[in-house]
Formats: C-alpha cells, structure tokens, sequence
C-alpha cells in the first residue's frame, strides 16, 4: 500500500511574511479562476494575508500552505496535526488517519510535513461494489430459477426420461451448485465473515473449482 513520505514543501523554508504578494502572483488564467477560487491553496493563502493584517502577537508559526494541507498558527515547540486528505491528485487517500508538521521553537515551520500516515485507498468505493454485487446476485438467482424449472420439468415428465435427456439435467445440477457456491462465497466475502477461517475458505474454493471442472465434463459428454 502506497503511502506519501515526508514532503518538503519548498526548496526553502517556508514564510508567509508576504502572503499577499504570493496570492497575487498565483492566479491561473481566468479559464480557472472560478477553479482556483475555491482551492484549498487560495483559500489557505487568503486567511494567512487576513491574519497578518489583523496583527495578533504570536510568537509561534503562522499559516502556511505546504501545496497539499493549509497548516494553521501553531505555538512554538509544537505538533501540528491534521486529517489526511480525501483526495490527491486523482487518488483517493483515507483521511481517517492524521498529517503532522513540526513547528520550532525559533517560531519556523520545519521543511517536511509527514504524510506517511496518509494511506491511499486500495479498494473501490462502496457504492459500486454494491452495483456489481446487485448485478452477481441478480444473475445467479435468475440462472438458479432457470435451471431449478429445467430439472424439475426432466424430472417430473416420465415421457422425457432418455439417456440425452439425463446428461442434460446432471450438467444443470452442476449449474446450480456452481452458482449456490460463487454466492456463499460472495456473501462471505462481503459480510466480512471469517467463519471457520482459512479452512472454510480453502472447502468453499476447492468445491467452486470441482463444480466448474464437472461443468466441463458434463459439456464433453453432451458433445460425444
């Protein structure tokens, strides 16, 4: 899992002495104005020119923008501590987890903020595992009532009963037992269920596997 390491945020340490002249000469083309209005760094870099005209006596470090977080006013000797973000560049980060930066006790920020913490997010969003579930789910059942109706009918019917007649119901069992397996798997896997453990896991495998391999076989003799 892929996690951002100490940043430095410039090739030197970091002042917001002159907030303002940085946010003047930090506007896009006004294509991205609108863009740019609503960004973190403008925003960041507005409160820090708002703060230095207020003149509020602090010896500690003022806001600064790293070109990731905006870091508030912290008090000398101090931990800054921030959420990590929820997005980065196109990835998204899990942002239940904490960014920190050292403020010395001379009142400057130190060069690297840490985001080794800041972990990106390995699985998809919830909402389309959710679709893609609906879907599995939903295509199984309807094989599950095809096949259950197409064994019955063999079953039922005696005038049906013959030798082709016979491989064709035993490959719709392996249908519906290959079926019945990939959604208790599934619904372990999105339960969270660790039931009996590996050893559970390595049965429900091993007998998706066995009911795919009949499969084949059944569609062998259906050839011969």
């Amino acid at each position: 899992m892929a996690t951002l390491g100490p940043y430095r945020p410039c090739p030197e340490p970091c002042s917001s002495s002159q907030p303002w002249t940085t946010l003047a000469n930090s506007f896009p083309p006004d294509s991205d104005l609108d863009s740019y209005v609503n960004s973190t760094e403008f925003k960041c870099l507005l409160e820090a020119q708002l703060d230095l005209e207020a003149a509020t006596p602090f010896d500690g470090c003022p806001i600064d923008f790293d070109r990731i977080l905006c870091w508030p006013k912290t008090e000398s000797g101090a931990w800054a501590v921030l959420p990590c973000f929820k997005e980065y560049n196109g990835v998204i980060y899990d942002h239940s987890q904490n960014a920190t930066r050292y403020c010395h006790p001379n009142g400057k920020w130190d060069n690297y903020s840490h985001y080794t913490a800041c972990h990106h997010m390995t699985d998809p969003p919830p909402d389309i595992v959710e679709i893609t579930s609906i879907i599995y789910y939903s295509g199984y059942i309807i094989s599950l009532i095809a096949l259950s109706l197409a064994v019955i009918v063999f079953v039922y019917f005696k005038d049906l009963r013959c030798l082709r007649n016979t491989i064709h119901a035993n490959l719709f069992i392996t249908y519906i037992l290959s079926a019945l397996m990939w959604m208790v798997i599934l619904t372990q896997q999105l339960s969270g269920s660790s039931g009996g453990g590996l050893t559970s896991c390595v049965i429900f495998v091993t007998l998706l596997h066995y009911f795919t391999l009949t499969n084949f076989f059944w569609m062998l003799v259906e050839g011969t």
